[in-house]
């Protein structure tokens, strides 16, 4: 918790105090004159920067419940503004806290206006304050910081009274159903025997107030709690269960009320005040009295704080940013180090192991062109199983016929039988960008067995087996270029047949097959 100057007011001085790291430290009491106001002035020049909460504890308050029609925003700022100069015209010290709705009708809001009707209470502490440079966060009535009391005791009863002999006067605070209802200060005698008679009538006199102001009738049932910070009422608790049986009432020492606020008793010892101050420093309440212009230097005190918050964060930030980077680039110089080592290792393992290699025939570019010249012939080559199939197919309805030779070749040129009967070579077939077309050509030799001399037979066959290559879709053209008799008409007759070598059995014959470029 934020460290923090604390001051509670009456009309016979104040009590102030500091608070450090969620404590509360060096209560001191200082006087309603000037000498109080000089010692007060030397203690918070102490805290120069640290801002001041101060509460009042005097008989000049006032609290109102009122239900007014449900707004937001400006409208109901506008409207509680107007009740509040309406009520408290000549105090600065006032504000409203809306404290919920009505459950029934058009659910109207209800609104609690408290005040502090005479201003010259807390005028020469806050003059104190301004003029020591302190930001002012808020100006409070004691009974609104006694909310914590009421949580920390966690009674079970609706109605609670507490009750409490103070400097000023006997204060009595009534809470319903845990919620603030009214409280109220008299003045009483400082002598114990008439203040328990003091005690005993003011409750008596706030329970008639209560029945009056319909917050509570008077067979009712109320719990009675004494803030006994003197130890000096324990004869008013007995005193109050005589008075009137049906109070429920509890009695709370100084060491109980150190023990339910974790406070030092020798504080309590010092000031009564110091319960309250506990309870301020604990949980700042609702229902500022102070004036924006009061609370401005405080504004910018939280400006500041909020300002110095958000360049620590981001000096944290960038702290860690950095961290990060130097770790990261200490993780990336560790792993390039690594792989530094390995690269260094795995090539003294390579050189090692290519030392026992034996010598090359050539250089490792020469091996890579050959290597990537295989693959590329490997994967572009074409074979002559294509021209196998065409030439078996035809052949296989002519058994008489068998071949003596079959040439194959793949290239931009048809296959050159060599003889006159093949012609001028061609030249080479060309696509349409002006690019020779490589294509499978080649020459079949064969003969046509128990010839017999039948020239006619044999030429039938072979020109049938000319005629299926033909007709096979893949094939492009089939020249014959040799047959077992010249039956050209430009050739004159000579010789003798008896001297033919076909007779003996054979006769022979030569074929150019061309096949179409597959598509």
């Amino acid at each position: 918790m934020a460290n923090k100057l604390l001051l509670c007011i009456s009309v016979n001085g104040a009590t102030a105090a500091r608070w450090k790291s969620g404590r509360l430290h060096d209560v001191e009491i200082f006087a309603n004159d000037e000498t109080g106001l000089t010692g007060f002035r030397d203690y918070a020049a102490a805290s120069a920067g640290t801002p001041a909460f101060m509460i009042v504890d005097a008989i000049e308050e006032d609290y109102r419940f009122e239900t007014l029609p449900h707004a937001s925003g400006s409208d109901r700022d506008q409207m509680v503004e107007r009740k509040l100069r309406q009520y408290y015209r000549s105090s600065p010290y006032c504000a409203a806290s809306l404290i919920g709705r009505d459950g029934v009708k058009r659910r109207d809001d209800r609104f609690l206006f408290s005040a502090l009707t005479n201003p010259e209470v807390v005028a020469p502490w806050l003059a104190v304050l301004v003029e020591t440079g302190l930001p002012v966060g808020g100006i409070y009535l004691l009974p609104m910081v006694m909310s914590g009391l009421v949580d920390a005791l966690d009674t079970k009863s609706d109605n609670l009274l507490l009750v409490a002999a103070h400097p000023a006067g006997i204060r009595l605070t009534f809470f319903r159903e845990g919620a603030f209802r009214l409280s109220r200060l008299s003045r009483s005698d400082a002598t114990a025997g008439l203040q328990s008679r003091a005690i005993v009538d003011e409750i008596s006199n706030t329970r008639l107030y209560l029945h009056a102001l319909r917050a509570a009738t008077l067979d009712e049932p109320v719990s009675v709690v004494l803030l006994d910070h003197a130890e000096r009422l324990g004869e008013t608790t007995k005193l109050i269960g005589a008075d009137n049986p049906s109070l429920n009432c509890t009695r709370l020492g100084r060491g109980d009320i150190a023990a339910l606020l974790k406070l030092d008793p020798i504080l309590i010892e010092t000031s009564p005040a110091a319960i309250y101050l506990q309870l301020l420093g604990a949980r700042i309440p609702g229902n500022n009295l102070a004036s924006p212009a009061v609370t401005s230097g405080y504004k910018h005190y939280q400006t500041r704080q909020q300002l110095f918050a958000a360049s620590a964060v981001a000096a944290l930030i960038g702290i860690a940013w950095a961290g990060f980077n130097l770790w990261h680039q200490f993780s990336i110089d560790n792993e390039t180090a690594a792989a530094t080592q390995r690269t260094a290792q795995v090539n003294a393992e390579y050189q090692a192991a290519t030392g026992k290699f034996p010598s090359s025939p050539t250089t490792a570019d020469n091996l890579k062109k050959a290597t990537e010249l295989a693959e590329k012939l490997r994967t572009t080559a074409t074979t002559p199983e294509r021209f196998f199939q065409v030439v078996g197919q035809a052949l296989a309805p002519s058994p008489e016929i068998v071949l003596t030779e079959l040439d194959w070749q793949h290239s931009t040129t048809e296959f050159d039988a060599g003889t006159a009967a093949a012609g001028a070579p061609k030249a080479p077939p060309q696509t349409l960008t002006g690019m020779a077309v490589r294509k499978q050509s080649g020459l079949i030799a064969g003969q046509v067995r128990d010839f017999k001399g039948d020239f006619r037979l044999a030429i039938n066959s072979i020109t049938a087996l000319a005629e299926r290559l033909r007709s096979n879709p893949a094939v492009e053209t089939v020249r014959v270029v040799q047959l077992p008799l010249n039956v050209s008409p430009t050739l004159t007759l000579s010789g003798n047949t008896s001297d033919n070598p076909a007779q003996a059995g054979a006769a022979e014959f030569k074929l150019v097959l061309v096949l179409k470029q597959p598509s």
